[in-house]
């Protein structure tokens, strides 16, 4: 659906998708002081031992002025690990892995006998700068600005060793073996006499207070700053952050760098001093990836090269590998672009494993049952429903959506109307794993996570799960099979079906019911996938009132029917009319009366008449 939703992304083949993804596995940063998000990425990880593939397609809104992609990885990428893909591949993947919705007809209850043939074979459903303050002039002993009548007239005066209070430098982090321009401030905490000279170590030499000197440094260091005059002498030590530029170079319209700090607060300092707003609250996110050793692989794009599409930029899909025993996705920092909830579908490719996440809870959403016809135009909004539903009875829980165990020429069951092809897995990684992934034989494994800034406190860290099967149209003594239940192959996905009982005549007096099928016209039907679900409407469809049973797997109940109102109970007399048929009244008794007579006339008539 829909925060490298998110790297900024997502993992197994490495490759991954504003309101819905950490999606997002690193944070913008940007040349304005406008906001920007990322609220849906889509990653497709790509896994093969210890080597990893990540691809992701990610979604900013934002500002046109130069903005960049920051995101942390385990080593440093050489050009030639880095590439950009076509979108498309991103959409068909998307496709073969989503929620899908499938149409059933109920097949003619009295079909004809089959004939004498062997049945064709089903065919598969396509579906800053700081001020410095210069030192006060120096004064005399009456406290008046010294003149040089002064310094001839005064008495020799007594020698006093400098104490520095202060030491200060602009900037405090520097582009390693790069000479920088570094403006030192120092303040002393008396007066010292005569005036002290002051020196910086490591070959920086004699610096002055508020001027610039020229300053290299290869790594992080601390400089001390020495003041000393004939009475003693007085340091300061200062830190200056160091970050390098472990790579450099461009690809399509990204100009990438790869970036190594030892400090987050060095990196978020280069990254002002290289004309980037930081996101509020970054720093916190940095620190562990840095503590961890991880580098950062800044994408800057030139926004005259990008396409923006309803006010979202359509950045080209990036991919990169790198060999890592960790198998992990890194989202934290996603979390400071976040405008609210995020989205990040994570496709994970693996030669013959299923995938799930190993420090979250894992959950299956509900699958296989039966759906109101009204859902078909509404089928993104409606997936969304039970997602979310999905999630309430699972706070913090990572869902799976998919795990098909795929070959050539069988991909899924249904299939929608789009699938990938073996370039699309070389596209995807395949060119660098090889192997099995090489020859189309894969595990797509599809992982779900939707969350906000407090939600997730670790990147999803992801570890091999048991085959499980479901969602397809099984019957057993007990009906359609549903959940997901441990298997040899991994079959699961999650489907949902519209029914059409059969609508003709029905001329046999033994007709077999509820046998499902294509359209009676002879046409097949297509399955529709819930595809960008993230971009989908929320909130605004009664799922109760849609499903054709309860959803027990997360103990939500489908609308009951209303029973219908009982008939109203007879009017009761009121007390005046009771009084005027059967007393508390002389005109009631005069009428019983009148009436009794009449009927004896009557009957004396009768019988004369006879």
């Amino acid at each position: 659906m829909r925060a490298i939703r998110t790297l900024v992304g997502a993992t197994a083949v490495l490759a991954a998708t504003t309101i819905a993804a950490h999606a997002f596995c690193g944070f913008y940063v940007a040349g304005s002081n406008q906001k920007m998000f990322n609220d849906a990425t889509q990653v497709v990880l790509m896994r093969d031992g210890t080597r990893t593939v990540l691809a992701m397609q990610n979604d900013y809104r934002g500002p046109l002025e130069d903005f960049a992609m920051v995101v942390p990885v385990p080593v440093v990428l050489k050009e030639s690990d880095v590439r950009v893909l076509d979108k498309a591949v991103f959409d068909r993947l998307d496709s073969l892995g989503s929620p899908r919705l499938v149409e059933y007809w109920e097949q003619d209850p009295c079909p004809p006998p089959p004939r004498e043939e062997e049945e064709p074979r089903p065919m598969r459903m396509k579906m800053s700068s700081r001020k410095m303050e210069m030192p006060a002039p120096s004064m005399s002993a009456s406290g008046g600005a010294r003149s040089m009548d002064d310094e001839d007239a005064a008495p020799p005066r007594k020698a006093i060793a400098p104490v520095l209070a202060s030491f200060t430098a602009n900037p405090m982090t520097l582009t390693a073996g790069a000479a920088t321009q570094v403006t030192f401030g120092f303040r002393y905490s008396n007066q010292p006499w005569p005036d002290p000279s002051c020196n910086v170590d490591h070959n920086v030499g004699a610096v002055y207070d508020g001027a610039a000197t020229s300053v290299t440094l290869q790594e992080s260091t601390k400089l001390t700053l020495t003041c000393a005059n004939s009475a003693g002498k007085s340091q300061k030590e200062i830190k200056i952050n160091v970050v390098k530029i472990e790579a450099q170079f461009d690809v399509a319209e990204y100009q990438i760098v790869i970036l190594s700090a030892t400090e987050a607060a060095g990196l978020q300092d280069w990254l002002k001093l290289n004309g980037y707003k930081i996101p509020e609250g970054a720093e916190p996110l940095l620190r562990p990836y840095i503590e961890s050793g991880s580098k950062f692989f800044v994408a800057k794009v030139d926004p005259k090269k990008v396409k923006m599409i309803d006010g979202h930029a359509a950045l080209s899909p990036l991919r990169f590998h790198y060999d890592t025993e960790d198998f992990s996705l890194p989202i934290r920092l996603g979390l400071a672009n976040s405008s609210g909830k995020q989205d990040l579908i994570v496709n994970i490719l693996s030669a013959d494993k299923r995938y799930e996440v190993a420090n979250y809870k894992n959950v299956f959403v509900p699958t296989n049952f039966d759906v109101k016809a009204s859902v078909k135009s509404r089928f993104g909004e409606f997936y969304n429903s039970v997602f979310d539903k999905t999630i309430e009875a699972n706070p913090g829980a990572v869902v799976t959506e998919y795990a098909w165990t795929a070959r050539p020429r069988y991909h899924c069951d249904p299939c929608t109307d789009a699938d990938i092809t073996n370039p699309d897995l070389m596209t995807l990684g395949a060119d660098i794993t090889g192997g099995q992934l090489a020859k189309g034989n894969f595990v797509l494994t599809r992982l779900h996570a939707r969350y906000g800034k407090k939600d997730m406190k670790d990147d999803l860290r992801f570890r091999e799960a048991k085959p499980v099967t479901g969602g397809r149209e099984q019957w057993g003594k007990s009906g359609i099979e549903y959940g997901a239940v441990p298997s040899a192959q991994n079959y699961f996905q999650a489907r949902y079906a519209i029914r059409y009982w059969w609508q003709g005549a029905i001329k046999c007096s033994a007709p077999q019911r509820g046998v499902w099928g294509g359209p009676p016209n002879g046409g097949r039907g297509i399955a529709i996938a819930a595809g960008k679900t993230a971009f989908a409407p929320r909130g605004k469809l009664d799922l109760a009132s849609v499903i054709n049973r309860d959803l027990w797997e997360i103990g939500y109940k489908k609308q009951q029917p209303k029973a219908p109102a009982p008939p109203p109970p007879p009017p009761k007399p009121t007390t005046k009319t009771m009084g005027l048929l059967f007393g508390g009244s002389g005109l009631g008794a005069l009428l019983l009366v009148g009436v009794a007579i009449l009927l004896v006339h009557r009957r004396r008539a009768l019988r004369t008449s006879v």
